[in-house]
């Protein structure tokens, strides 16, 4: 009885490891490990907790760290430099674009996700790191913020803006913001942050500021020699950065292709009590 009994050992773990294998679906751990090498990790962490702690376990170390990711990139959000690509009014990330134009005394830095507690004061660290490093070359006379990709805006990020103001104020240091939205706008003239930095510094478009930055500094010359950022803590910082000798004119209408203008203009009457 019991010989007979081991002897059916082999045939059912057979049957179980062909079952199991059958649920493995290797073309798509293949297709994780070629596009997208956290996807893998996450797979694994999934496949290897079910194997051997069971399912739900393992699903559960699964989506913990998939909410663990999602905080990471929500608590340290992508911001670029950004230059004007040549003969265009367009503005795009100088680590994708090396050919895209900087100008001496002009920084353009755009965020890529919404503003609020868990991430301003990383958004305006990354901001005090790349004025100082563009600053080694050419004292920075204007930042201009582009804001297509910030969705909203909550209160600690309106401190931290007000913050960002005051301490830029003291050093002669003009703050701009580009092409809010409508929500963005009414949250800043809310907070009294359009009243600190006045309409005036608040722009449709990036082009828009960058043209008006370079008639308050006199058109003084700009510079022409190229310059490297060198930043192992930034990833958007590493790039040959050349100065553009040339400006089109400024055109009120024109888009740099980021946003909706219809959006800015909403927001901009709704805070000068014209909506």
């Amino acid at each position: 009885m019991l010989a007979s009994s081991l002897q059916s050992f082999p045939t059912l773990a057979s049957i179980v490891i062909s079952g199991v294998v059958s649920l493995v679906d290797y073309e798509e751990a293949i297709y994780l490990w070629k596009v997208h090498k956290f996807d893998f990790g996450v797979w694994m962490v999934a496949f290897l907790g079910t194997l051997f702690l069971g399912v739900e376990l393992g699903l559960g170390l699964a989506v913990c760290l998939s909410l663990l990711l999602v905080i990471f990139e929500s608590a340290y959000p992508h911001t670029a430099i950004l230059g004007r690509l040549p003969g265009t009014t367009q503005y795009r990330n100088i680590k994708n674009y090396r050919q895209a134009e900087l100008y001496d005394g002009i920084l353009v830095v755009r965020v890529d996700a919404p503003i609020y507690f868990a991430n301003a004061q990383n958004i305006r660290d990354k901001v005090r790191k790349y004025e100082q490093r563009a600053g080694k070359n050419k004292k920075i006379q204007y930042i201009i913020i582009e804001f297509s990709a910030v969705a909203h805006v909550d209160t600690s990020a309106l401190h931290v803006l007000h913050e960002m103001h005051k301490t830029y104020h003291k050093r002669n240091i003009r703050l701009c913001i580009t092409n809010p939205n409508a929500k963005v706008m009414q949250r800043l003239q809310q907070s009294g942050l359009t009243d600190e930095i006045t309409l005036d510094q608040i722009f449709v478009s990036t082009h828009d500021a960058l043209i008006h930055c370079l008639n308050e500094m006199d058109g003084d010359e700009v510079s022409r020699h190229p310059t490297d950022y060198n930043d192992k803590d930034q990833d958007d910082e590493t790039s040959e950065l050349v100065s553009s000798p040339d400006v089109p004119p400024v055109t009120s209408s024109s888009d740099d292709g980021f946003g909706d203008n219809d959006d800015v203009e909403a927001g901009v009457a709704k805070a000068t009590g014209f909506a």
